[in-house]
């Protein structure tokens, strides 16, 4: 046997400060010191003969040797896990950890998930909110739901859905105010996500055919899709909003969409996991639920 491959313990904390370019994140991860991080480094640098880290402000960069030796190492790492989720495969029942934005899990599948649990009682959904994608390789968590269509290297990813964008209000103020006609929502109060995009009042109006002048209109910005729509669900003006996120509310009429003007293509969800997971066996099981879902809730669009 090769005698450097003693250095394997060594490798992991390579491994982990390379895709970090951090020792101390690399602790973190590993559940090991900073100083045990860089001595097994300094090691493996003194056993090879070559220096695979350099120091740039507080990162660590990888030199050209030591960013050969990292894709090398990832790519030794990703087949034994391979090997491991091969002959490790846990069963469908247990745990599922699933992270999305805090808009998704509240206003969509929160109030959904309880049909999952009843068709899979042997599954236990954990959610986790949160506004970036996790590490899906290399953490705990096993499935992503996000919005947008790009592109995550190495994992599985599938679109669900996209979604057009419509104006929606309280049914009071519909009533209240006989929204016919798109230029009436020159006389509301615009309730809009920050950094809206594409999906921007700005835009339905160019739909619509209305002058726009943001100036002579009535605003509230708040950060995120559920606040737009929790308070127009209370009476407070009108938002743009999809039908993944609103439509339960529309369908119990406590929101309304008084326009037929859309704006499309509209956001795109995609399901993300790692292809070599251990849990395979529930990811598609979760996987599949999720689709019968959107699908179900297209058939009754508004």
């Amino acid at each position: 046997m090769d005698k450097r491959l003693r250095h394997l313990p060594a490798l992991r904390c390579f491994d982990a400060a390379a895709r970090h370019q951090s020792y101390r994140q690399a602790a973190d991860e590993l559940a090991i010191t900073q100083a045990a991080v860089s001595q097994q480094i300094r090691a493996l640098e003194e056993g090879l003969g070559v220096k695979l880290f350099y120091r740039e402000g507080r990162q660590m960069r990888l030199t050209a040797r030591g960013r050969t030796l990292a894709k090398a190492v990832e790519l030794a790492f990703s087949q034994l896990l391979k090997g491991f989720n091969q002959v490790q495969c846990e069963e469908e029942a247990g745990v599922l950890t699933v992270t999305t934005t805090g808009s998704f899990a509240s206003m969509w599948l929160m109030p959904r998930l309880w049909k999952f649990s009843v068709l899979y009682p042997d599954i236990s959904i954990r959610v986790m909110a949160s506004p970036q994608v996790e590490d899906l390789r290399h953490g705990d968590i096993d499935v992503a739901i996000r919005q947008g269509d790009g592109v995550w290297s190495e994992l599985c990813q599938e679109v669900l859905i996209s979604d057009p964008v419509f104006a929606v209000c309280s049914r009071r103020m519909a009533d209240e105010m006989q929204l016919t006609h798109p230029s009436q929502v020159n006389g509301c109060l615009l309730v809009e996500g920050h950094d809206p995009g594409l999906f921007s009042w700005q835009n339905w109006f160019s739909l619509a055919g209305i002058h726009f002048d943001r100036k002579q209109l009535r605003w509230v910005e708040v950060a995120t899709w559920e606040m737009c729509i929790n308070a127009v669900a209370a009476g407070h003006g009108i938002c743009l909003s999809t039908a993944t996120l609103a439509g339960e509310m529309i369908q119990r009429g406590v929101l309304v969409k008084p326009f037929e003007i859309e704006i499309t293509p509209g956001p795109t969800f995609s399901i993300l996991h790692n292809p070599d997971s251990p849990r395979l066996a529930r990811i598609q099981i979760f996987r599949d639920w999720l689709r019968q879902e959107l699908a179900a809730g297209s058939a009754k669009s508004i």
